[in-house]
């Protein structure tokens, strides 16, 4: 039997419908959650992961009908939320969520046993046909460490739906490197999580180049569809997609990109995979001020920029 209707205040949040969230959905989540921290007792999690439909591999195997793939996992997300959206009308009570990367949850209080079973009748009469590993019912009190991290991945999930549109812009893409020809002065850009680093890395060079930093790898594949940087330094264990993965979506967009993969980690096993993703060098962090600016001068587009200053230089 599902609880009375009308306004109640769970733990500090009055809630009074099931209320559909799609607009900045990560963001509404990630409030929420803030306000239950200190009492998560009483609530509930139905979690459907959409975004994993479709691999990082897979997708960008082929960025331009990366589209067309993303349009039809919205679709099927689309039927799984009008579904739920009718379904827990009977609760009267919670958010629901559609967040950018597809995927779906319900964040709802339940007072007591009826209504978990009722909320767990929901979940399982969804899963039906679905793959099962990509859904999961949770207790917040339970797993409330799991679902805050759960937030934070949504902002880059968010943030790598955004990449894979730029990567599916032929026209921006294709005028990479017309762009990269066509600068008077040598742009670097650096993927780097880790604050020291990219600032230590950022006041080597800014001497004598232009610089781009970039803190996660979702925003540096968009950088650097913007910028079209001279050389790409790539930092192989970043949150979200990895350096490897990184490296390889540029690759796809970009096939003469000049990347250089930088880790404290030298284990073989990476060194290959890099080479193998296409890395043309590899630098090992910490890496000194000479050993950074020899590295970057390797780039044939800088190189190339260097000619070109000094010729016009000479010719003055």
């Amino acid at each position: 039997m599902p609880a009375e209707a009308g306004p109640k205040n769970y733990k500090g949040l009055k809630v009074t419908a099931m209320e559909s969230v799609r607009k900045s959905a990560e963001h509404h989540f990630l409030t929420i959650l803030q306000k239950l921290k200190k009492a998560p007792q009483g609530w509930a999690l139905l979690y459907f992961g959409f975004s994993r439909l479709h691999s990082h591999k897979d997708l960008i195997k082929n960025p331009f009908a990366m589209n067309k793939a993303l349009s039809s996992g919205r679709e099927q997300a689309e039927a799984m939320y009008q579904q739920l959206f009718e379904n827990t009308q009977v609760l009267a009570k919670g958010y629901l969520y559609f967040f950018d990367d597809n995927d779906i949850l319900i964040l709802c209080p339940f007072r007591g046993e009826e209504d978990r079973l009722l909320l767990q009748g929901i979940y399982k009469n969804a899963i039906q046909g679905l793959d099962q590993q990509l859904c999961d019912f949770g207790i917040l009190e339970h797993e409330f460490y799991n679902y805050q991290k759960l937030a934070d991945q949504k902002f880059l999930s968010a943030r790598r739906i955004s990449a894979y549109r730029e990567m599916a812009d032929k026209l921006k893409v294709g005028s990479i490197p017309v762009r990269r020809d066509r600068r008077d002065h040598p742009l670097v850009q650096v993927i780097e999580d880790d604050r020291f680093t990219s600032s230590y890395a950022a006041n080597i060079l800014n001497r004598e180049y232009d610089i781009i930093l970039s803190r996660h790898g979702e925003d540096g594949i968009i950088h650097y569809i913007e910028n079209a940087p001279d050389i790409v330094l790539i930092d192989i264990h970043l949150p979200g997609l990895s350096g490897h993965e990184v490296l390889e979506s540029i690759r796809a967009i970009d096939p003469n990109a000049f990347a250089v993969m930088l880790s404290v980690d030298t284990m073989k096993s990476n060194i290959m995979q890099a080479a193998e993703g296409g890395a043309n060098n590899f630098l090992k962090k910490p890496f000194s001020k000479e050993r950074l600016l020899n590295i970057v001068k390797t780039s044939p587009y800088i190189q190339s920029i260097m000619r070109r200053n000094s010729s016009s230089l000479t010719t003055q």
